[in-house]
């Protein structure tokens, strides 16, 4: 697991957490179990989230507000969020003062092609907790993390299987963003894992 250089920031990276066979199968299971009549409002085009409290509801704030009903854990996932769990270092929650917890939510997202997108924003939502970890499943994507300047301090093309991890105060000082690439053809699925608290 790298730690990328960024000031200020907290990110760490591993270009190939995944094999290629192991991102491409679990690829395949997620896009056939994707949600039918997903709203078009959503942004990327379909999202779920799975967690451990399927009763509760909860809301991500991208570009957009909006609300998610869970769905149960499928075997895939669990075993996919056992893996992020033990490649997260200690020194993402050590940073923090804070005892390693753990993932208890998934948010999938699929991007049909280029032209779905991600726009600038944060995650900043206080019960989402600090640490948060991605996986990139399908095409290769451009990433970017940007300052509130709007300077770029990363920019790079997510590959199939890579794991991405932003703790510390990378939310408060930071935003990112996956920018529409029209000359992409195939699909991706991001994963993004969070330790939600609930009241």
């Amino acid at each position: 697991m790298q730690v990328l250089p960024i000031p200020e920031a907290e990110v760490y990276y591993d270009e190939h957490f995944l094999t290629d066979a192991e991102a491409t199968a679990l690829f395949d299971v997620l896009l056939r179990r994707r949600p039918r009549g997903a709203s078009p409002a959503l942004t990327p085009d379909e999202s779920c989230d799975s967690h451990d409290h399927e009763d509760e509801e909860h809301r991500h704030s991208g570009p957009t507000l909006t609300q998610y009903q869970p769905l149960s854990w499928i075997p895939e996932l669990l075993a996919l969020k056992r893996r992020v769990e033990e490649a997260t270092p200690l020194s993402a929650y050590a940073n923090l003062n804070s005892p390693k917890l753990g993932y208890n939510a998934a948010l999938c997202n699929l991007y049909r092609d280029g032209n779905d997108s991600v726009g600038l924003h944060a995650d900043a939502e206080p019960e989402m907790g600090p640490v948060i970890a991605s996986v990139s499943l399908g095409a290769e994507r451009l990433f970017r993390i940007k300052r509130h300047d709007g300077s770029v301090v990363f920019a790079e093309r997510l590959p199939n299987g890579s794991l991405l991890i932003m703790a510390g105060k990378t939310q408060l000082k930071f935003k990112h963003e996956a920018p529409k690439e029209p000359g992409i053809t195939r699909p991706r699925i991001n994963l993004t894992f969070r330790h939600i608290e609930h009241n």
